[in-house]
This record gives structure tokens, sequence and C-alpha cells, in this order.
């Protein structure tokens, strides 16, 4: 299993490099850390999105990581093949995340409101009397804001138990350095105080991963994961360098890159 969804993973990481060179655009830096969480859910059986009904709802908080997410979705037949070529144009995909998307369930571009969202729909998938769960994957930069812990508050008041917030901890910001500063040593000594499953995992061992998500399903409380990731994860010479946090490499750039995930 996890030979099979590290080679999904290079391939999606592979067709994001070719689409950010083709339109000139994109995140590339932070959509790579995420990518095996995306995977993980999607092809590992963590994200239950077939439930005609009520299937589970997710949230890409760090929605300039989308281009993985668009990647995944038109692999699955969400989204077709023209409308993934559409990315960078105009009237096309953008670089955010909006619900007129076939299996994007929430406007991105704003960030620290999709934890909150997230507990408006776990609060009503239990009113409702459902199974579905609410999940987030947040950047390791917006947990500084207020609102996110508002929403880890209120989570806690109702203990809306169906929610699993996921940080992607890659520990760079499109600026400078994100340190285990006062909030990321808060975290888990905090939230477990608060009613709260709390676990720090690899964010790119599928293993960990699915393992942490199972085990967030079954602890009945509300979940938080922080998985420790690499920026620009996968390509030796954009690993851990805030430049590829928005950059297009050159063309010798993308020989290297095309080999190292081939």
């Amino acid at each position: 299993m996890e030979n099979k969804l590290q080679i999904i993973s290079n391939q999606i990481r592979l067709k994001v490099l070719e689409i950010v060179a083709a339109k000139k655009i994109g995140h590339i830096g932070g959509t790579f850390s995420c990518v095996d969480l995306l995977v993980s859910m999607y092809y590992g059986g963590c994200l239950n999105y077939s439930d005609d009904n009520y299937p589970d709802k997710f949230i890409l908080s760090k929605g300039h990581a989308c281009l993985a997410l668009y990647v995944i979705l038109n692999d699955l037949g969400l989204i077709t093949n023209e409308k993934l070529d559409s990315y960078g144009q105009d009237g096309g995909l953008g670089g955010q995340l909006d619900i007129g998307i076939n299996g994007v369930d929430w406007n991105t571009g704003s960030l620290g409101h999709a934890l909150g969202v997230c507990a408006g729909i776990a609060h009503s998938s239990k009113l409702l009397n459902k199974n579905y769960k609410a999940i987030t994957i947040l950047g390791d930069a917006e947990c500084d804001e207020g609102s996110v812990w508002e929403a880890i508050l209120h989570i806690s008041d109702f203990k809306l138990t169906n929610l699993i917030a996921i940080v992607d901890r890659n520990r760079l910001s499109v600026t400078e350095v994100i340190k285990d500063n006062a909030v990321f040593k808060l975290l888990p000594v905090a939230l477990p105080k608060l009613g709260w499953f709390y676990k720090e995992i690899d964010g790119h061992s599928f293993t960990e991963i699915i393992s942490a998500i199972q085990e967030s399903k079954i602890a009945n409380k509300p979940s938080f994961i922080v998985a420790n990731t690499i920026k620009g994860k996968g390509v030796s010479y954009m690993e851990n360098e805030l430049k590829w946090h928005h950059s297009v490499p050159t063309k010798e750039q993308l020989e290297i890159a095309y080999k190292e995930l081939r």
C-alpha cells in the first residue's frame, strides 16, 4: 500500500509541475508538502467522498495548494480534462478553490476560517443524526489566527467528535520560517485538556497518516493531527526553500524535477 500510494503521489506532483510550467503560475512548495496527506485521504480510504447521500465534507483550507486537489479530482472523474486545462485562464480554474467546482465544499482565499466552517458542518451532521465527518487541512501559519482558536474552543464546548483537523506543518510561510513558537508549544498541552484527540505524525508516511486518521475516527473526540512535512517535498532543490512558495521552474530545473519524481 505504501509503495502504491507513493507512486500516486509522485504522479500528482509530476502533473502539478507540468501545469505550472505550462501556465507559468502556481504554488509548488506548499502544494507538494500536502500531496501525501491528500493522497492518503482520497486513495487510502480515509475520506468517504463517494456516498451519494452524505459524503464526508473536506476543506483544503490552504487553498493556494489547489492544484494537487484539481489533479486528484480530475483523476477521480469529478472534473473533466477540459476543466483541468482551464487552470490559469479567464473563467477557468483559479488559484483558489470555489464551490462551483465539483468536489469542492468551500470557497478559499482568506485563511483562518476553515476550522470554524468545519465546526458548523460537524454540528449539522450531529443535528441530522448522520455519520459524515468534517475534515480540514490547515496551513501551520494560519494557526496563529484568533478565529482558529475560537473554533477550537467552540468545537470543544459542543463535543464535535466527528471533526478532524490536520495541520500541514511544513514550517515555512510565504516569507519566513515558522518555528516551534508559543502556538505549537501550546497545542499538545492545551488540546488534550480541552477534550481533543491530539497526535503528531510524519506527514509523508502513508502508514502514519492513515493510522492517525483511523485513530481519530474511533477516538470519540474532536481530533487534531499535526503532520510534520517538507515544503517542496519530492524535488531536492525545492525542499525547505522559501523561494518555491510561488516560483516557476526553468526548463533545466524542470528536467531535474521530472527525473527525481520518476
